[in-house]
């Protein structure tokens, strides 16, 4: 499943080559973020365990090389398995999965 998601974000082994050679990066901050009840496909269909949260995060991407600076914006899913799951760390919540193709984004 990852790979398809990190592919879905425009880099794989093809392009990853002419990259690194342009000393390319990429960045990216949380514009907003929306969970559980405020999205509508989550509120149809909630987690099937307490402690699972499923979010649309908006983020804002810099793509930045030698010869070339890009922003834009991108959502994404992720799920987080919190406490009081029984799969969960104690302390912390964890990411369980995400999902950068537009299908698969929860709205």
């Amino acid at each position: 499943m990852f790979v398809q998601e990190f592919e879905a974000t425009g880099i794989n082994a093809g392009t990853y080559p002419y990259l690194a050679g342009q000393q390319a990066y990429r960045s990216a901050t949380v514009g907003s973020m929306m969970c559980d009840g405020e999205l509508a496909k989550v509120r149809e269909r909630p987690a099937p365990w307490v402690g699972l949260h499923v979010c649309t995060v908006s983020l804002r991407v810099l793509d930045q090389s030698n010869s070339a600076r890009n922003t834009y914006t991108a959502p994404v899913s992720i799920m987080l398995n919190c406490p009081p799951a029984a799969t969960a760390p104690a302390d912390r919540c964890v990411m369980v999965g995400f999902y950068a193709a537009p299908n698969r984004v929860v709205y």
